[in-house]
C-alpha cells in the first residue's frame, strides 16, 4: 500500500476509489490491476510468474 496525500500517483494509475490494487513487475510494468476486491490466486500466480 502506498498512501499519497495528494492522490496524484493513484490518478497515474486510475485508482478511483478503495479497495483497489495494482501489481506491479519489477521493472515497474502495469500486471494487472483490480477495482473492488481483488483474487488472490490471480495475484499470486502473476507475481510468481513475473518474479523472475
Amino acid at each position: 500500500m502506498y498512501w499519497d496525500e495528494t492522490f496524484e500517483s493513484w490518478i497515474a494509475i486510475g485508482i478511483t476509489g478503495q479497495p483497489a490494487a495494482v501489481l506491479f513487475a519489477p521493472d515497474g510494468e502495469v500486471l494487472d490491476a483490480w477495482q473492488g476486491m481483488f483474487p488472490i490466486d490471480d495475484v499470486l500466480d502473476l507475481a510468481a510468474s513475473s518474479s523472475g
